[in-house]
């Protein structure tokens, strides 16, 4: 039998886009298609960070998961958007 939850640690990405560092939302944006469980957690925590050595690390946690769903070429295709 398949039950719906509903996550407390994922925000709410209309509002919480608005307040964010325009780094993590673009890095939210690469994440967008990306079904990984993790997805989930790592854009909510994207969104909530205010500190530039927090982003920076969240970034390498980005292009992890890029590089584990997509491959090594789909995550330098999306990086170019990013700069």
């Amino acid at each position: 039998m398949l039950q719906h939850f509903e996550s407390t640690d994922m925000a709410p990405p209309d509002v919480a886009m608005h307040d964010a560092d325009p780094r993590a939302v673009a890095l939210s944006r690469m994440l967008a298609d990306c079904c990984h469980p993790r997805v989930g957690r790592l854009t909510a925590r994207l969104l909530e960070c205010r500190e530039s050595a927090q982003l920076e690390q969240l970034q390498a946690e980005v292009l992890n998961l890029l590089v584990l769903s997509f491959g090594h070429a789909e995550t330098q295709r999306r990086l170019q958007t990013l700069q």
